[in-house]
């Protein structure tokens, strides 16, 4: 599955339409020459797993339907994505997915109105770690679902783009603690591209390991994190509801280091938000 690097390419070169909470109405136009398009497209947050190396989760499917409350055996589903496609076109190395990389999950017309439900079923998972590949226990997503309800309206020869953060970082731990055994409890959160942005900057030294955390501003409440490039020192957070956030770099045997107030707006990139980490005694 192809990776694209350019968030910006997204946030300014997409005509997205997109509210979290729509206004209800459907189009009566059936014409298919009327439909608009929904895309898909998938990032994360890192897992704090030492030595992992690979997070590779394989969708059987992903499902749309106009209601929040549809079961999987009900009419209307609408087919994002199908397991008629290789498995490799299913799968998603997790940990690639940040700094700005993102994978496209997939595209479909759909009929304008308003929708209510993404439905992502999970065929298979894996970890590696230290070179060992395991298969993930999958506590749930392999038949019922991930169910997301964010609604969204689809307006007529318009994209709207939604963007799913599978959260490996509150989705897979080991069970017990030191046993080599993973679990996988897939945590999910959508947004649109509309109301959402980034921050980004630089950790410097180089080849730390740090990590960068956004927290709501003033509280202790986690919304995403990203490691930092080893090679260039990048980072960059998102998606970011358009909002105030407070960051927090930190990597092992360095102190840790804030800034608080970052202020987000929609579409757009907040740069130049960079951090100098001091080794612990060092100065």
């Amino acid at each position: 599955m192809s990776l694209m690097k350019r968030w910006q390419r997204v946030l300014i070169g997409t005509a997205a339409i997109v509210l979290l909470v729509g206004v209800t109405g459907c189009s009566d136009s059936t014409d298919p020459s009327d439909d608009g398009t929904l895309r898909l497209t998938m990032v994360d947050a890192p897992v704090p797993i030492p030595d992992v190396e690979a997070i590779d989760i394989t969708f059987s499917s992903v499902l749309v339907h106009q209601t929040s409350d549809a079961e999987l055996g009900d009419a209307n589903w609408h087919v994002l994505m199908d397991d008629l496609l290789p498995a490799e076109d299913r799968t998603f190395n997790l940990l690639e997915l940040v700094n700005g990389n993102f994978a496209e999950v997939g595209e479909i017309d759909l009929e304008p109105g308003h929708y209510s439900q993404i439905r992502i079923i999970i065929d298979s998972a894996t970890i590696t770690v230290a070179g060992e590949t395991t298969d993930l226990f999958i506590m749930s997503g392999d038949t019922s679902g991930v169910k997301l309800t964010k609604a969204f309206d689809i307006e007529p020869n318009t994209i709207t783009e939604l963007i799913v953060d599978f959260d490996a970082g509150q989705s897979v731990w080991e069970s017990p603690p030191g046993s080599g055994s993973y679990q996988l409890q897939p945590t999910l959160r959508l947004e649109a591209v509309i109301v959402s942005g980034s921050i980004s900057g630089t950790v410097t030294p180089l080849n730390i390991d740090a990590m960068v955390i956004a927290y709501e501003a003033g509280t202790e409440t986690v919304i995403t994190s990203t490691y930092v490039d080893t090679l260039s020192g990048d980072y960059m957070l998102i998606p970011l509801l358009a909002g105030t956030y407070d960051l927090m770099a930190v990597a092992a045997d360095h102190d840790t280091a804030y800034e608080m107030g970052v202020v987000v707006t929609a579409e757009t990139d907040t740069g130049d938000h960079d951090f100098t980490l001091t080794p612990i005694g060092g100065f």
